[in-house]
């Protein structure tokens, strides 16, 4: 039995509920300089940075506050805040930017910090920086907070200033400016008082990492075991599939009423009604189906079938996510396996890991969802979408995986960027991280200390099962779309699914808007009403053509480096076309779609006859 570079062991209680100490907040202003080809490049006008100690039961908390039109003024208070064998928050809403704006690679180095850790995609960045005994965590609030700074201000009550910046002069810019770091304390302090005042965890990281905290801290009911036997987990990894986005109908819909209905909480629902996996027991290879169903009346499994099906119900992973008809092998967890039995779709099980299982996650989301409920009911919004990010966020960490970046040596004087490398004669491609005057190379990732697939697979799964049920129910030709937790609907449809409509019940359905007519295109692009729905093309986007948009792009810290440019924020202007080729089934000519026929592991794109759904 091979094994992962991980030692085996139990999960264990958090004791202890913490809270940062030092933290300063900051935001900048910038002015623009159009180049050539229309990116605009972005310089420092100004910022406001604030020094905030929290208080205890002995000392009062200290507001510190800090105006500055240049960089270096800005590096010399964060260092004179940093108190020696205290770790220091620095902490902005889209940090990328306001760090980029503040030449923070450079400053950095130039005061001899290193790298301890570097996390930066998508909404997510966290840095750790250390030397001679300081330390500094640079945390994106988008990290906790994934909304506007406008929304987040309206939920705590302190609203966000209008500003046009083709007119504002700089005094208002200035006020403006300070507003929003005035936004950034006000969230942290209500976040900070939700998580104490409730007894929930210590604030981590990340809302994933600080809902794991929670649960660890009062909702450990079952020992977890986390193991390291690679095939187990390489099968686990195969299981893990997301949401289930689909096209049942491509086209116009002018014949209304048409409904979007969202599933209150899935995966909180699933997660409190299901039994998951929490200790590895053994790992078995051609399994006869008897057995199989014997282990599956005490244990739960993930195992590689071999299905043959007329429902569009079991995920297999090509290009995308698919669910196809006909036979096909696939790796599946224990509620798809036992909707498959049932209906005597599995005709032979090639490896299949067992595990004891147990209702892990019941008593979190009853006391969350309830504290949701209760914080509604009271009109404290802001705590009722802690509770929703919480219940959302924890399953995942189940399910995470982790970079592992190899220090090669010091750098200095290399400019800060990500580089490709092709490897001469050998074609190995290698990917190398300047940060702070060392190298470092990226050498393959791994499962994180307290990963476990097949919990967070589970989840998944028993969510998708739980929408195709309510899709059956809506009944043929009256669904014509869903997206994770969403379904669109007609009238019959809704008649249909009247019995599960309650705005309030953990996993029923609650009616989102109701349109006339209706434009779907593809996948996350339709048009509802005179609402767009359009992934990846911002709503001030120019519109070119049906299927052409520009628009700015504003760079990851990540795609800065990739570019090699981190001294300098530059939006570029982009062209974004639009790709509505359908690759998740079959478009006939009416409109519907129809899903892949496999036979045995090829796909088969032409019409199916007789279809039962």
């Amino acid at each position: 039995m091979s094994s992962i570079n991980r030692t085996c062991h139990a999960l264990r209680r958090e004791k202890t509920i913490s809270i940062p100490r030092h933290i300063i907040f900051f935001d900048t202003e910038t002015t623009m300089t159009e180049l050539p080809g229309g990116d605009v490049e972005h310089s420092l006008l100004l910022g406001w940075a604030c020094y905030y100690r929290r208080g205890d039961h002995s000392r009062k908390e200290k507001l510190e506050w800090l105006f500055f039109t240049d960089t270096k003024t800005f590096w010399r208070f964060v260092l004179d805040h940093c108190p020696t064998k205290n770790k220091t928050w620095i902490i902005a809403h889209n940090i990328g930017f306001d760090f980029t704006v503040c030449e923070g690679f450079k400053h950095l180095t130039k005061a001899k910090f290193k790298i301890k850790f570097f996390h930066s995609k998508a909404m997510t960045t966290v840095i750790k920086v250390t030397t001679k005994g300081k330390s500094l965590v640079f945390v994106d609030s988008c990290n906790w907070f994934d909304m506007s700074l406008e929304k987040l201000g309206n939920l705590i009550g302190i609203p966000k200033l209008t500003i046009d910046f083709d007119t504002a002069d700089f005094t208002y810019t200035k006020t403006y400016c300070k507003r929003d770091v005035e936004i950034l304390i006000g969230a942290f302090k209500s976040l900070a008082k939700f998580l104490q005042g409730n007894r929930i965890s210590r604030l981590c990281y990340t809302r994933a990492s600080t809902a794991m905290a929670a649960y660890l801290l009062k909702h450990l009911d079952f020992p977890i075991y986390i193991h390291n036997n690679r095939e187990a987990i390489n099968l686990e990894r195969d299981s893990y599939f997301g949401g289930r986005t689909e096209c049942f109908y491509i086209g116009e819909l002018n014949h209304g009423p048409y409904y979007i209905v969202d599933v209150n909480s899935l995966y909180p629902f699933v997660m409190q009604y299901g039994d998951y996996p929490v200790k590895y027991e053994k790992i078995l290879n051609r399994i006869p189906m008897e057995t199989a169903c014997q282990y599956l009346e005490k244990f739960a499994v993930v195992a590689r079938c071999l299905v043959e099906t007329t429902e569009a119900v079991y995920p297999v992973r090509g290009d995308r996510t698919i669910f196809p008809v006909g036979t096909f092998w696939t790796v599946l967890t224990t509620p798809e396996i036992k909707h498959a039995l049932d209906r005597d779709r599995i005709r032979e099980i090639s490896d299949m890991v067992v595990y004891k299982q147990a209702p892990i996650f019941r008593t979190f989301v009853e006391r969350f969802y309830q504290l949701r409920q209760d914080f509604a009911s009271a009109g404290v919004t802001i705590y009722e979408q802690y509770t929703k990010i919480f219940l959302n966020s924890l399953y995942g960490k189940f399910g995470q995986k982790g970079e592992i970046w190899k220090h090669v040596g010091p750098a200095p004087g290399e400019p800060d960027r990500i580089e490709e490398c092709i490897e001469a004669g050998t074609g190995r491609r290698t990917r190398l991280r300047y940060l702070l005057g060392e190298v470092y190379e990226l050498t393959g990732y791994e499962e994180t200390r307290h990963s476990f697939p097949a919990i967070a697979a589970h989840v998944t799964a028993y969510a998708r099962l739980h929408l195709w049920s309510l899709i059956q129910i809506a009944g043929k030709h009256n669904y014509y779309y869903c997206d994770t937790d969403s379904l669109v609907i007609n009238q019959d449809g809704l008649n249909n699914l009247n019995s599960h409509i309650d705005a309030a019940r953990l996993g029923a359905l609650k009616v989102e808007n109701c349109v006339q007519n209706m434009t779907i295109y593809g996948l996350k692009d339709y048009q509802a009403g005179g609402k767009k729905v359009l992934k990846g093309i911002r709503q001030n986007a120019l519109k070119i053509s049906d299927v052409e948009y520009e628009q700015e792009q504003w760079p990851s810290l990540q795609g800065l480096l990739t570019r090699a440019q981190t001294e300098k924020y530059i939006t570029i202007k982009q062209t974004k076309n639009l790709y509505r080729e359908y690759t998740k089934g079959v478009k006939t000519l009416d409109g519907w779609t129809i899903p892949f026929l496999f036979d045995g592991d090829s796909p088969r794109s032409e019409p199916l006859p007789e279809l039962p759904f």
